[in-house]
C-alpha cells in the first residue's frame, strides 16, 4: 500500500438505509472506482457524533462490513480509520484489531485520536494504540492537521510510534501544510529517521452549504478562498472548487521538501452529491502530473 498514490474515500451510509438504496449506493462508488484505474485502495472513515462528554453515538454502517462489501465488488484493497479513544475498555481496541484482522483480513488502518482534548476518554491515545498495531506488524496511518498548534511534533512523535502513513485534512489551503511538512522533514532529519509518507485530501465543493459545512468539520478556509468561491453562480462553485484545489496542491507538491518526502491522494466526495465532482477532482489532478 505504502507505493501507491492515489486513495479514494468512501463515507459509510447510514444504519437505517434500505437496502434497496445501499445497493445503488455500491454501485455509483463501483462505478466511480472502475472508471478510475489509478484507483487501487479505498479508505473508509468512521463517522461517529459525540455528546457533551464525549459519549459517541454511531449513525453510520460499521467500517469494516461496509469496506469488506466494496472490496469484494470493487477487487481493490481497503482502510478502515477507528477513533480509538472511543475502545471501552482500553484493551477492547486490541480485540477490534485482532477482529479486523482475523474475521475481516483488513491490512491497512488509519487511527484517529480524541476530538476535544479536555475530554478524558475510555480508549487507548494514539501512541498507545500505535504501539499495538505496531507489534502485530500490521501497516497504519494517523491523522495531519495542519493547523493544529505543535503537528510538525505530533507527525514525528507518531512516525517514532510507528506510523507508516499520514491522511491530512482535507486542504484548501497550502501555506500551513507546507510549513508543518518543512519543519516535520526538519525533524526528522534531527533524529535521522525516515518520514512516513503524506497523502493530501482534497474534497471538491459544489454549494454555499458544502463551504459551511466543510468549515464547520474543522477544515482551514481563509476568507479569501471563501469569497472567491463565492463569487460564483451555483452553477460555477464546482469547478472553481476544483480549479483552486489544483492550484493548492500544485504548491504543496512544488514545496522544497518533496524531494525528501513521498505524497499522495486522498480524494474525497464528503457529500454524495459531490461525488462525480470528485471523479473530475482526480482527473484534474492527475494530469498536473503529480509527483
Amino acid at each position: 500500500m505504502v507505493n501507491q498514490k492515489l486513495i479514494f474515500e468512501v463515507i459509510p451510509p447510514i444504519k437505517t438505509a434500505s437496502e434497496s438504496y445501499i445497493s445503488k449506493l455500491i454501485g455509483r462508488i463501483v462505478d466511480a472506482v472502475n472508471k478510475i484505474k489509478q484507483i487501487n485502495i479505498i479508505n473508509i472513515p468512521e463517522i461517529v457524533d459525540e455528546n457533551h462528554v464525549g459519549k459517541p453515538y454511531y449513525r453510520n454502517v460499521d467500517t469494516r462490513k461496509f469496506g469488506a462489501i466494496l472490496r469484494d465488488k470493487c477487487k481493490k484493497d481497503m482502510i478502515v480509520n477507528t477513533v480509538v479513544v472511543h475502545h471501552e475498555p482500553k484493551n477492547r481496541f486490541e480485540e477490534w484489531l485482532e477482529e479486523s484482522i482475523n474475521d475481516y483480513g483488513i491490512k491497512n488502518y488509519v487511527f484517529v485520536g480524541a476530538k476535544i482534548n479536555t475530554i478524558n476518554y475510555p480508549g487507548p491515545s494514539i501512541a498507545e494504540a500505535n504501539s499495538i498495531a505496531r507489534k502485530k506488524g500490521i501497516n497504519f496511518g494517523n491523522i495531519f492537521i495542519p493547523n493544529r498548534e505543535n503537528e510538525a511534533e505530533r507527525l514525528i512523535n507518531k512516525t517514532l510510534h510507528g506510523c507508516n502513513f499520514f491522511t491530512s485534512q482535507v486542504l484548501f489551503e497550502a501555506d500551513s501544510a507546507i510549513d508543518v511538512l518543512k519543519e516535520y522533514i526538519q525533524k526528522c532529519d534531527e533524529r535521522n529517521i525516515n518520514p512516513s509518507r503524506v497523502y493530501l485530501s482534497f474534497a471538491p465543493l459544489s454549494s454555499v452549504e458544502d463551504i459551511h459545512f466543510i468549515k464547520w468539520l474543522g477544515a482551514e478556509i481563509s476568507e479569501k478562498t471563501e469569497k472567491k468561491l463565492k463569487n460564483r453562480d451555483i452553477e460555477y462553485i464546482g469547478s472553481a472548487s476544483i480549479n483552486h484545489i489544483k492550484e493548492v496542491a500544485q504548491k504543496i507538491f512544488n514545496g522544497s521538501f518533496n524531494k525528501k518526502l513521498s505524497l499522495g491522494l486522498n480524494i474525497e466526495y464528503v457529500m454524495l452529491h459531490n461525488l462525480e465532482l470528485s471523479k473530475e477532482l482526480i482527473s484534474g489532478l492527475l494530469d498536473l502530473k503529480l509527483s
